[in-house]
C-alpha cells in the first residue's frame, strides 16, 4: 500500500515537472517573439529616420536650385532692360531734330540747321503764348532771322550764336503804335512802342478798360498793359525782357527737349539771350530781339 502511494506521488511529481516545462517554455517563446518584433521596431525606425533625412536634403537641394536659377534670371533680365534703355538712349541721343530735339552737331552745319533753331525757338514761342493766354501781355508772333551773317547765324569762339527777331503783338483791348521820327516823319530804325487802350464795350468776353469802373476791373479782370510792362504809355522794353525770361524758363520746362537739354537764360536788359547745351557740352547761343510789325507792311522793326 505504501508503495502504491509512493508510486502515485511521484506520478504526480513527474505531471507537475512537465507542466513547470511547459510555461518555461511558453514564456520563453514569447520573450524571444517580443525581443525579435522589438529589433524589427528599431530597424524600421531607423530605417524611417533616414529616409526623412534623405527627403530633407533632396527639398534643401531643390530649393536652393530654385533660388539659383532665379536669380540668375533676375540678373539676365536687369542686364537686359540695361541694354535696352541703353540702346534707347543712343538712339535718342542720335536723333538731330524729332519734335523739337536737337542735336549740337547739326546745329553748326549752316543754313539747314539755322531753319531747325527757329523751329525750336517757334516750339518755345507757342507754348509761351499758351501759358500767357490769359494775361494782358504782348503776344510773340514766330521768330524772323536777322543780322548781317548768312542765315542770322554768327560764330563766337566756339560757339554758334543765333540772332533771332520776335514781332510784339498787342493784347485784346490794346493797340501798338510806333513813334514817329519827328524830323523826317518815319519810323526810327530802332522805334519806341506806345501803348493805347481800346474799347471793348462790345465784346463779351472782357471788360473794357476804358470805360469800366477801375473797381470793377481790379475784382473781376487782370491788369491791364499800361499798368504792367509800361512806363507811362510806352512800353517798358527792361521790364519786358524780364517779364519774357520769365515766361521762357516755365515754357521751356513743359517742353519734351527739356530732359535731353539744359536751357540757361543769360543776364540781359533789352534782349533775351539764351545758352542751349547738350549732354556732351556742346554749346550754342540764341539771342531773341523784340520788334513790331509796321501798320499796312510786312516791315518789323526794332524795338528800343
Amino acid at each position: 500500500m505504501a508503495r502504491l502511494w509512493q508510486e502515485i506521488e511521484q506520478r504526480d511529481q513527474e505531471l507537475r515537472d512537465q507542466e513547470l516545462r511547459k510555461q518555461e517554455k511558453s514564456v520563453s517563446a514569447w520573450a524571444s517573439l517580443f525581443l525579435t518584433a522589438l529589433q524589427h521596431w528599431q530597424f524600421w525606425a531607423v530605417a524611417g529616420g533616414l529616409v526623412l533625412l534623405f527627403g530633407l536634403c533632396w527639398w534643401l537641394r531643390k530649393r536652393s536650385h530654385q533660388t539659383a536659377s532665379k536669380q540668375t534670371a533676375s540678373s539676365s533680365e536687369d542686364h537686359s532692360r540695361l541694354d535696352v534703355d541703353k540702346k534707347e538712349e543712343e538712339e535718342n541721343l542720335s536723333i538731330a531734330l524729332n519734335v523739337g530735339r536737337i542735336s549740337a552737331q547739326c546745329l553748326l552745319d549752316g543754313p539747314e540747321s539755322f531753319t531747325m533753331v527757329v523751329e525750336l525757338v517757334d516750339e518755345l514761342l507757342r507754348t509761351c503764348r499758351k501759358l500767357s493766354r490769359n494775361a494782358f501781355v504782348p503776344r510773340p508772333k514766330p521768330a524772323i532771322a536777322v543780322g548781317n551773317d548768312i542765315d542770322g547765324m554768327s560764330l563766337r569762339e566756339d560757339h554758334a550764336v543765333y540772332h533771332l527777331l520776335v514781332p510784339l503783338k498787342p493784347p485784346r483791348g490794346h493797340s501798338f503804335h510806333l513813334e514817329m521820327d519827328t524830323v523826317e516823319a518815319m519810323p526810327a530804325r530802332k522805334s519806341r512802342l506806345r501803348v493805347e487802350l481800346e474799347c471793348t464795350c462790345r465784346r463779351e468776353d472782357m471788360l473794357c478798360f476804358p470805360h469800366c469802373c477801375k473797381e470793377e476791373l481790379r475784382q473781376n479782370q487782370s491788369a491791364s498793359l499800361l499798368d504792367t510792362l509800361c512806363t507811362g504809355h510806352h512800353l517798358d522794353m527792361e521790364k519786358t525782357t524780364r517779364w519774357f525770361q520769365t515766361l521762357v524758363k516755365a515754357a521751356w520746362v513743359v517742353l519734351p527737349q527739356s530732359t535731353h537739354r539744359r536751357l540757361t537764360v543769360l543776364p540781359s536788359r533789352r534782349s533775351c539771350k539764351l545758352r542751349l547745351t547738350d549732354r556732351s557740352s556742346n554749346t550754342l547761343l540764341i539771342e531773341v530781339m523784340f520788334g513790331v510789325q509796321q501798320d499796312g507792311s510786312d516791315t518789323v522793326l526794332s524795338i528800343e
